[in-house]
């Protein structure tokens, strides 16, 4: 029975662990047992019933790959749909259903991993907006289509940490890994971002460079000019395509360059292959560049007067596809928020962002030209004004335009230039021409200008260059472009191979191990035959302009004719002479050669060229020199020559750095969030490398250490020969393999390197796992245990000189011990209580000092003394004899005092005057005036408070009638009232709550300029802050979570660029942070008091009080702050928003106190409160005073103030003609001269009728008054 009972604890004890590098693994202690799949026995009949029989992956035509069970006819998928394998297909994968329940940030790390199982677990994450996944070294990512809260500043916080290990994979661990590699190699990087067009490889790109901004930002802060320049450039270079709403219409190679420090010193862009063509036209559901439609729509009405703007759909070049919105794309507020301010920004003089959107306005007015045929090769304009207009704008001669574009000039050698007119169709050809290279010139000009604002300004050594260039391209109709694309990454896929491939497998040679080598697809022979000298296609093409009566029609009979039997290229006769295709890495493309000509010659008719060139518009003049060389060396001024020249150099420049992959995959052609069609996205990732790179990886030896790190990591397995290991690393290798039972033959021991593949690596790294989690906690136990013994050795020999100390019952003895048991480190109990018996000791000698005075003094004299020095008494439990004769006299004075008190509270209930005064009276008319809480209460109400104030104050009474929104609103309102009067103190400037701002400066480890950062503290900075503004912390890990808040406050409003359109998301995540934690809110209301403090721009201005609003209609401010905002709202926000501030502060305020709670908005919620459709009325709306009762009380407080008690009690001295309610003083303006030392005070009955002696509170020196004649005197009156 016993072995038994063991049996079944053993079987039952398996516990769910993690690894260290995240994997999640189950440990039997009892049975000395793991496993990477759930146990035998933890299993339900379920789960057993599922993974019984033979599963294969079966290829599907939509979904890619899916489970199946084999059977007799074939196989079956979980959805019962009968698959079969085609003829020649090959042998389906086994399916390990391990693999579909462990999920893997590195999808290398999985058992049995195939193509069909990276696709699963790439969509299984897909759908759970876990975007980014890692294969091997490869991050892959998969477009969203929607805004996720991926970017957030405390997101980006998370990856500048070095432990990313247990982080989601993610753009910025490549960015994070690039940055420290540059540190710690001291080499070049670089980031290879690729993908079809539409599958996010712009927006990887803006968030890598975000990342860099933020982990090596300067003291010039040129990170954000950096930042500043992709609106410019997106706005110039980007349109919306049918995949893509905002596709990159340019290949563009970004260099950061990095100086001494590892911080961002500038930065230079390259630009590849603008598709000019998409100026003059756009297919169905397409665009033209985004700054057409933004200055149409966001320019105002004096920049639409001097452009000449007019709506789109009047514009030639904008509405040919009938697309001209986007939804979610707000072209006005980007044209006048993000594209005008970016150029500012980035110095672009007034003068020069003028000529800009001259040259664009005009652009536009060209494609609005038309002609009409007048004859064989002879034309005309149609309509005049447009041509007028368009030579307005770019300020050259109307009728030379129209020349220009009618008409040519033929040049012959040794003969004068004859003009020839030009057709209809040519004339606009010729139109279009003349745009798209204006267009081109103005881009370029774009890129130069802002390379010459970010160019560092000393040496730099290494760099980071980010690479966002064009995906493989393949159409109904591919032309020139589309070959000089897909060339483009021919090249990137051989790099990509270079260092996948190749790299690997000469790290195993160099290792000397035995391993199978992988074959791969190596794409040389399709780029020979693209670029070969006097072969390829680009040097045929080029070849052919310079070759007389050259046409594309000779050029496409020399291809066929030169690569007709190369394997990699086919002719296509039996469709259209016109076609060839190419065999390319991603599949095969056929392409039109015709036009390929006039593509590649890339230039502008010589009589345009000059045109521009003499323009009075000096900026466009200056993009067409008059002195170039434009007719020499043809063959080197043709397109494909200087692209692939430029290609070549890029391809140099990779080379030189250690790269990093990011393959971006395009999940639907919908462009639908949370849609993943399967065969398109395996069809990516098979076109981009990563199956053969997954093979490789697999087939080799992914993980790898040096020997010495194999033994350090792995040592601590085998504790038992601690100390006994000898100095032959390869030896204590071989030792550690052999301990943990594994085949020596799986792990390869190099002559550097130990290697090994995944299934070996989960097993050492859980034995490890097991090993260290049982040296920490042994560690815990024996250093935990250490502590404890000195503490208690410590707290043991205090405890004697305490009980001494309390034994002695003297006040100095007993700090002497308190002074030693502080040294202890620990409050024990003993402790705090001889603290409060030394308190108690001092408060017995003095209690008994003072009772042994006022017990021979008149009670009433002395009754507030007495009271507090009886109160104490009680407090410190001491009843001598002396406090109890003390007691009984207290006890008759309180009963008349009593008395008067409940009558007054009464009479505050009812505010009714007649019962206040007469309470008053009867309390002045005691020896020593009473002044309870209540009895002042009556006095402010009557003589303290004004007009205003008693009426509100008398509305308190409906509280018995329960009318609480009457009570808040009062209240409200009183509070509104003093602050108009004490504004000032009230002020931002003067908040007691902030730091100093010299030591906020401080705070700033290094700082060159630390008096101007401390100017900074309470006013309008585009930087983030250092530390945060307030020195209250009760819990100081929040001070992190403070500067993350104003970072996302930055990028609300403005000041600092993060991902576009995710204002709400940043807003929400300060809402919610400060809804969950009190103390986030003083910070977060002081931030924003300081960013619209000195804030110059006014759309950052708006933002923020904006941002205040959703704070104010969220979560109340705290009481440190709460007067500060509200004057800070009266004084600086809109007139239009001041009274929404306010109102939504106070519901937020009151309705806390009133039982509510805080939730944060949605970001619909916010929308609806920002634009008002969310209007909270205010509480002290309706509210309405009795104008005849606020008459009358005025009147008696008028009537009745010149003879008010004073606060202390008497009535007012003859000497002093001060009407307020205030006691005399000791000063000598206010008391008369009397003999020293003072008279002892003598019993009632010796003064004359009428006549009372009072103490005055401030100096204690007696006085006199009369309660009949209200006479009052220093001195001791006459009979």
């Amino acid at each position: 029975q016993t072995d038994f009972f063991v049996v079944m604890y053993r079987a039952n004890d398996w516990q769910a662990a993690r690894a260290a590098d995240g994997s999640r693994y189950w440990y039997s202690a009892g049975l000395n047992k793991f496993s990477w799949a759930i146990p035998e026995e933890l299993k339900t009949q379920a789960d057993k019933n599922r993974e019984a029989g033979q599963w294969v992956w079966m290829p599907h035509p939509e979904h890619g790959f899916v489970p199946a069970k084999k059977d007799r006819s074939g196989f079956t998928a979980e959805n019962g749909q009968t698959l079969y394998l085609k003829n020649g297909s090959e042998k389906p994968s086994p399916l390990n259903w391990l693999n579909l329940t462990n999920s893997e940030n590195d999808l290398v790390m999985l058992e049995n991993v195939n193509p069909a199982v990276i696709l699963f677990h790439i969509k299984q994450r897909y759908h759970t907006n876990q975007i980014y996944s890692y294969v091997g070294p490869i991050l892959i990512s998969c477009n969203p289509y929607k805004l996720l809260p991926l970017y957030t500043p405390a997101i980006l916080n998370d990856y500048i940490k070095r432990d990313n290990r247990f982080l989601e994979p993610h753009v910025y661990a490549v960015a994070n890994q690039s940055f420290r590699d540059l540190v710690g190699h001291g080499c070049s990087q670089s980031i290879v971002i690729s993908g079809e067009s539409g599958a996010g490889k712009t927006e990887c790109t803006k968030q890598a460079l975000q990342f860099l901004a933020e982990v090596a930002e300067s003291d010039e802060n040129i990170e954000q000019m950096i930042l500043m320049a992709n609106p410019v450039l997106e706005a110039f270079g980007n349109a919306k395509t049918v995949r893509n709403n905002n596709s990159s219409r340019f290949g563009k190679y970004l260099e950061v360059f990095f100086d001494q420090r590892n911080c961002i010193a500038g930065a230079k862009t390259t630009n590849y292959l603008l598709e000019k063509s998409r100026v003059c036209f756009q297919a169905s559901g397409e665009r033209n560049y985004h700054v057409f439609y933004q200055l149409v729509t966001g320019a105002d009405a004096e920049m639409r007067r001097w452009f000449r703007l007019r709506d789109v759909r009047n514009y030639h070049y904008l509405n040919q596809s009938g697309c001209d919105k986007v939804a979610g794309v707000p072209d006005k507020r980007l044209f006048q928020e993000e594209l005008l301010p970016s150029m500012r920004q980035l110095q672009f003089g007034e003068d020069e962002i003028n000529s800009i959107f001259r040259i664009v306005a005009g652009i536009l007015l060209l494609g609005n030209v038309n002609f009409q045929n007048t004859g064989e090769r002879k034309c005309k304009v149609k309509d005049s004004r447009p041509v007028a207009d368009a030579a307005s704008l770019l300020e050259v001669d109307s009728k030379s335009l129209n020349e220009v574009v009618t008409k040519t000039k033929l040049k012959v050698i040794g003969q004068a230039p004859i003009v020839v007119g030009l057709s209809a169709d040519q004339a606009t050809f010729a139109r279009d021409a003349l745009a798209k290279f204006t267009y081109e010139k103005l881009f370029d000009w774009l890129v130069i200008k802002v390379n010459k604002v970010v160019a560092p300004q000393g040496q730099c050594k290494h760099s980071i260059g980010i690479l966002d260039i064009f995906g493989f391209e393949i159409f109904k109709v591919n032309s020139y472009e589309q070959l000089c694309i897909n060339f483009t990454n021919e090249k990137l896929q051989q790099f990509f191979n270079f260092h996948t491939f190749k790299q690997e497998e000469k790290c195993y040679r160099e290792e000397g191990i035995n391993f199978t080598k992988v074959p791969y697809i190596d794409n040389q022979p399709v780029l020979d035959l693209i670029e070969q000298r006097q072969k390829g296609i680009l040097p045929m093409v080029d070849e052919e302009l310079i070759v007389p009566k050259g046409s594309d029609k000779s050029l496409i009979k020399k291809l066929h004719d030169k690569h007709g039997k190369n394997k990699y290229y086919k002719e296509e006769r039996k469709k259209r002479l016109e076609l060839f295709t190419v065999m390319h890495y991603a599949g095969e493309v056929t392409y039109d050669s015709r036009g390929f000509l006039e593509k590649d010659r890339d230039k502008l008719n010589d009589e345009a060229y000059e045109l521009l060139s003499k323009s009075t518009c000096k900026f466009l003049a200056k993009m067409f020199p008059k002195n170039m060389k434009r007719n020499k060396q043809a063959k080197k001024n043709t397109l494909g020559y200087r692209f692939t020249r430029q290609l070549n150099t890029l391809m140099k420049t990779l080379h030189s750095t250690e790269p990093h992959y990011i393959r971006c995959i395009k999940p639907n052609p919908n462009k639908s969030p949370l849609q993943f069609c399967g065969k398109m996205s395996y069809d990516q990732l098979r076109n981009s490398g990563v199956f053969e790179a997954v093979k490789i990886r697999k087939a080799g030896y992914p993980f790898r250490y040096s020997h010495k790190e194999f033994f350090y990591r792995f040592g601590c397995t085998m504790p038992e020969k601690k100390g006994r290991w000898g100095t032959n690393y390869i030896g204590n290798c071989q030792t550690l393999i052999r301990n943990f039972g594994l085949d020596t033959k799986k792990i390869q021991i190099g002559r550097s390197k130990v290697l090994y593949r995944a299934p070996e690596h989960r097993i050492m790294e859980a034995q490890r796992q097991i090993a260290v989690e049982r040296i920490v906690r042994y560690l815990q136990r024996v250093t935990r245990g250490f502590l404890a013994r000195c503490l208690y050795r410590r707290m043991k020999a205090i405890l004697p000189v305490l009980e001494r100390a309390l034994k002695s019952r003297n006040v100095e003895t007993l700090k002497a011990a308190l002074a030693k048991a502080d040294t202890v480190g620990f409050e024990m109990k003993a402790t705090a209580d001889a603290r409060w018996m030394l308190h108690v000791f001092e408060e017995e000698e003095r209690v008994e000092k003072v009772l042994q005075v006022l017990i021979h003094e008149n009670p009433e004299e002395v009754f507030g003394e007495l009271a507090d020095t009886l109160e104490k008494c009680d407090e410190i439990k001491y009843n001598s004899q002396i406090v109890q004769e003390a007691r009984k006299l207290f006890v008759e004075a309180r009963r008349i005092r009593d008395e008067i008190d409940a009558d007054g509270q009464k009479a505050i209930e009812s505010l009714e005057v007649k019962k206040l005064k007469n309470v008053l009276d009867r309390a002045n008319a005691l020896k020593f005036p009473h002044r309870s809480p209540v009895i002042e209460r009556i006095i402010e109400l009557l003589y303290k408070t004004s007009k205003d104030q008693f009426v509100k104050m008398q509305l308190k009474a409906s509280v018995k009638l329960g009318n609480k929104e009457r009570v808040i609103a009062t209240t409200i309102k009183l509070k509104e009232i003093s602050l108009a009067r004490t504004a000032d103190l009230f002020a931002f400037r003067h908040c007691k709550i902030m730091i100093d701002p010299e030591a906020w400066a401080g705070k700033k480890f290094i700082c060159f300029d630390r008096k101007a950062l401390a100017q900074s503290m309470r006013r309008h900075t585009m930087t983030p802050i250092h530390a945060p503004l307030t020195n209250q912390w009760n819990d100081p890990t929040l001070k992190p979570q403070a500067k993350i808040i104003f970072k996302n406050i930055l990028g609300y409003m403005g000041d600092r660029r993060y991902q576009p359109g995710q204002e709400l998301l940043l807003a929400q995540e300060i809402l919610a942070s400060c809804v969950q934690q009190r103390e986030l809110r003083t910070e977060t209301y002081l931030q924003l008091m300081k960013q619209l403090t000195g804030n110059m721009n006014p759309e950052s201005q708006r933002k923020g009080w904006d941002l205040m609003l959703l704070c104010t209609s969220t979560f109340p401010p705290t009481p440190f702050v709460e007067n500060y905002i509200e004057v800070f709202i009266r004084q600086k926000a809109p007139k239009k928003m001041m009274n929404k501030l306010i109102s939504t502060m106070h519901h937020s305020m009151y309705d806390l106190k009133e039982g509510g709670s805080l939730s944060v908005p949605s970001p619909g919620d916010m929308d609806k409160i920002l634009s008002g459709a969310i209007r909270r009325q205010s509480i002290c709306h309706g509210y309405n005073t009795a104008i005849a009762e606020l008459d009358e009380i005025k009147k008696v407080g008028i009537k009745d103030v010149e003879g008010a008690v004073m606060l202390g009690g008497a009535k007012q001295h003859p000497e002093s003609k001060r009407t307020t309610a205030r006691v005399p003083t000791s000063s000598a303006a206010a008391k008369p001269s009397r003999p020293k030392p003072k008279p002892r005070p003598k019993p009632r009955n010796d003064l004359p009728p009428n006549w009372r002696k009072a103490i005055d509170p401030d100096s204690g020196d007696p006085y006199y008054y009369n309660v009949a004649t209200k006479e009052t005197t220093w001195d001791k009156p006459n009979e």
